[in-house]
């Protein structure tokens, strides 16, 4: 079904949300619409509303949540391009080809103390599963790699790692997405549009609370 784009008091966009929940959302009178699918409305036995494409919050909302960690969510993180080489592998009707891609580690396992790494770029310990220690990779580019780390298999680390941000997070919900609609444009920057060097706001699934 149709989704709705969420934007924030400022009518800057903050999340994809379901149309039931836009539907909820109006009713309670917590966002206005600000667009509409043509000649589409949602019906009920005592009411008929159109169907809201765009809606935006009454009152501003901070928002508090990360974007919960997995594979996937680094794949989508990194715009499904392997962080060494750059190939961004596709299936024919254009969607990642995820089997050939992989999480990898950028300093390895094998070299963690008591479960942590160091990571040179930021000079800092941090966990060895972490967001800023995950890349997505080719699975040739992984496989050359190995238990090393970039600079000892002599490779290039074309982005380093990072906690995705707000619009990282929005971005990373819009690729998942087959097309946008027209009237959601007007409100996302450019860069949440293009596939630029990251990736794509998981669904509302995709969050947990902080």
């Amino acid at each position: 079904m149709l989704n709705v784009l969420q934007l924030n008091a400022d009518y800057t966009p903050l999340r994809v949300i379901r149309w039931e929940r836009a539907v909820e959302l109006v009713l309670d009178g917590k966002v206005v619409q600000v667009a509409q699918y043509p000649g589409r409305f949602v019906r009920s036995a005592t009411l008929v509303l159109p169907w809201p494409s765009v809606v935006a919050l009454r009152r501003y909302s901070v928002v508090r949540g990360k974007v919960r960690f997995s594979s996937r969510s680094v794949q989508a993180r990194d715009n499904f391009a392997c962080g060494y080489c750059g190939a961004r592998p596709v299936l024919p009707d254009g969607r990642p080809d995820r089997v050939q891609l992989t999480m990898d580690h950028v300093v390895p396992r094998a070299q963690a103390k008591e479960g942590k790494v160091y990571l040179p770029w930021s000079r800092k310990w941090v966990s060895v599963t972490c967001w800023e220690n995950a890349a997505t990779a080719c699975r040739a580019c992984n496989s050359r790699k190995a238990d090393r780390t970039p600079t000892q298999a002599g490779m290039h680390l074309r982005i380093f790692p990072r906690v995705p941000t707000q619009s990282d997070a929005l971005r990373m919900t819009l690729s998942r997405l087959q097309s946008l609609p027209e009237s959601w444009l007007e409100w996302l920057p450019t860069s949440a549009v293009r596939a630029d060097e990251a990736g794509a706001l998981p669904d509302e699934a995709t969050f947990q609370k902080a």
